[in-house]
């Protein structure tokens, strides 16, 4: 794995959230961010859409110099050719002035982003920030199915899909799909860099917000004072996010559907239900 230069003193605790799509990642981007030390902004796509972008781009650049060392100075480039490392330095330039535009005095302890798909590309993101710290948020896959629903729901209302593109039983697999890649990624950082991940499920981020709102603080060294969560807390809560509704009443145009877990009993068929008993017993909560 290639490193970009370490952080100096006066550089804060940089983080990244993950989470399937539509597991509750941007409640808990606002819980961060409702701290006073913390700052996590959403949705930054830098390393599952911007440095794809910037690899492509660095691969046409490497290929135009060696186009024109084999024409103009006898197959000697005069330019060493690019690494990697370059690459990330790159990255955590880019990366860190977008993260420094919601906090541009420094005032921030810890510096982060929300992309669900943070976890895509790991080894672009330790290249750029091998200091980085990790949170992931997991979700009953089911209930990720049913969210899935109603963004599609939103989706087709918004014009931006059409009716025909509302397959339920590929949201099905998708919903899968997402939690197995996103599992798989949690394992590999656990493995190899225990202590860097924190690991989360929605389900115990409802059921007890406060003692899991504090181990989040603890992973990033923010300010843990119960007075100060609660307050965080109480800014982030669902009614308030969501126009007035109380959790459990759902509204499928709302991107805050309905606030509670086990929605999926309701929602989903039993055939359709079983499809995760079957091929991804491994996903659901024991």
């Amino acid at each position: 794995m290639t490193t970009a230069p370490e952080s100096s003193a006066e550089d804060p605790l940089f983080f990244f959230v993950s989470g399937p799509p539509k597991s509750g990642t941007t409640w808990l981007m606002r819980l961060i961010d409702a701290h006073p030390q913390a700052v996590c902004s959403g949705e930054g796509h830098f390393f599952d859409r911007v440095r794809p972008l910037f690899l492509k781009a660095f691969e046409e650049y490497q290929s135009l110099l060696q186009l024109d060392a084999d024409l103009v100075f006898s197959g000697k480039p005069v330019y060493a050719p690019l690494r990697v490392a370059e690459l990330d330095q790159l990255m955590r330039v880019f990366v860190t002035q977008r993260l420094r535009q919601r906090d541009p005095e420094g005032r921030a302890h810890a510096l982060g982003d929300k992309t669900p798909r943070n976890y895509h590309d790991l080894k672009g993101l330790f290249g750029a920030f091998p200091e980085a710290r990790l949170i992931f948020l997991l979700r009953d896959p089911r209930d990720v199915a049913v969210s899935l629903f109603g963004h599609m729901h939103r989706r087709i209302k918004l014009g931006l899909s059409k009716e025909a593109d509302f397959d339920r039983a590929q949201i099905l697999q998708t919903a899968i799909g997402h939690c197995r890649a996103c599992v798989a990624a949690l394992e590999r950082v656990e493995t190899q860099a225990p202590g860097v991940a924190l690991r989360l499920r929605y389900e115990d981020l409802l059921a007890d917000t406060f003692g899991e709102y504090d181990r989040i603080c603890a992973h990033l060294g923010l300010d843990r004072d119960p007075a100060l969560l609660r307050q965080a807390i109480a800014a982030c809560d669902f009614k308030r996010m969501s126009g007035g509704r109380a959790p459990g009443e759902r509204d499928v145009n709302s991107f805050f559907t309905s606030g509670k877990s086990g929605s999926w009993r309701e929602q989903l068929t039993p055939d359709e239900a079983a499809v995760f008993e079957r091929e991804a017993p491994e996903l659901l909560p024991r």
